[in-house]
């Protein structure tokens, strides 16, 4: 019983100092999602697609954005939406952007601020394209942050461990992937 005693203030730590990070941040995490979901709703409803990527754990995100875009966040019926998780592999990644990405497509990308060259090239490979680019990011944005043009979203994310980089980095996904279907069929009654 000690034990348990002595462990739950350092299980509980993370816990408190990302929900402290989420209230400090909350208005202009929000404001950035909405910008977001507005860009990648334009896109879909204009007939573009949602190419998603990341590096390491980040591909982890893209492949979740890609889900939620197609099947939706919520027992709501709505047609599938147009998204797509690209590969992992960084020498792969430039190749599919290239090939798949149009002019007023949406480049999702999700930088934990590793060193991700795969994910920078592909980003330039997009920018290139024409493709508006919605970056999630950790609030230094090194790695993305330099390709941003002021018609491009970032979403920049609390925090600077990449562990709580993704753990806030999935919730916000979701708000975003909720925001969507929210732009599209309306407010839940």
């Amino acid at each position: 019983m000690s034990d348990q005693h002595l462990q739950q203030p350092f299980l509980q730590q993370p816990f408190l100092e990302t929900a402290d990070l989420l209230y400090q941040s909350a208005d202009r995490l929000a404001s950035q999602l909405h910008y977001a979901a507005q860009a990648i709703t334009h896109t879909l409803t204009a007939g573009g697609k949602v190419l998603c990527a990341g590096q390491a754990e980040a591909h982890g995100l893209a492949r979740q954005a890609a889900q939620w875009l197609v099947h939706g966040t919520s027992d709501r019926p709505r047609p599938p939406l147009a998204a797509l998780a690209l590969a992992q592999d960084p020498s792969d990644l430039v190749a599919q952007v290239r090939a798949l990405g149009h002019p007023g497509d949406i480049w999702l990308a999700f930088s934990l601020e590793r060193d991700e060259p795969g994910l920078a090239a592909a980003t330039e490979a997009a920018r290139e394209q024409d493709l508006t680019i919605v970056a999630f990011t950790g609030e230094t944005a090194l790695v993305l942050g330099p390709m941003l043009r002021d018609t491009d979203v970032w979403v920049p994310i609390p925090g600077a461990q990449p562990s709580r980089l993704m753990s806030v980095a999935w919730l916000a996904l979701h708000g975003l992937c909720e925001a969507v279907d929210t732009q599209l069929l309306g407010e839940v009654a």
